[in-house]
């Protein structure tokens, strides 16, 4: 359970140095968004780089054999 509290610290601590107006479509998203809807949203508001940041982050956390 405490790794997956650091990973959502993590997300947070991302999430919270978006773009104002990528972090409002986030929230107000009409459904809960799946990676790819995620990805789409992050290229329309121009950080694309969100989820490779997040991928990269969860691939060492799995390389370290967190998780």
């Amino acid at each position: 359970m405490g790794d997956r509290s650091a990973l959502l610290r993590e997300l947070m601590a991302v999430f919270d140095e978006l773009p104002a107006p990528l972090r409002d479509a986030i929230n107000y998203a009409p459904e809960p968004l799946d990676p790819k809807s995620l990805g789409a949203l992050c290229r329309r508001h121009g950080a694309g780089n969100v989820l490779a940041m997040i991928e990269l982050k969860l691939k060492r956390r799995a390389d370290r054999g967190l998780g």
